[in-house]
């Protein structure tokens, strides 16, 4: 139990760079395609949402790969016991 721990808490540290990475991609791609971003009469919002999604994502991110991972773990941990 203790390596489907272990091996939770390493994927939870994968999702903590695959989430900001994947919302970091999204957001520069929605404000490279919108007219609007960068143009006359921006505010600066469309800036303020570069920085904002990685770090709103971080953590979700990082407790569902630790879920994800533990979960599938203990099912793995669960097939390999004997039923005697």
């Amino acid at each position: 139990m203790k390596q489907v721990f272990l091996h939770a808490v390493k994927m939870a540290f994968v999702g903590l760079l695959v989430g900001p990475l994947l919302a970091l991609t999204l957001v520069l791609a929605a404000v490279m395609f919108d007219p609007k971003c960068g143009g006359p009469g921006d505010s600066g919002g469309c800036a303020m949402g570069i920085v904002a999604a990685p770090v709103m994502v971080a953590l979700p991110s990082m407790g569902l790969f630790f879920v994800v991972a533990f979960l599938l773990g203990v099912r793995r941990l669960d097939r390999e016991k004997p039923l005697c």
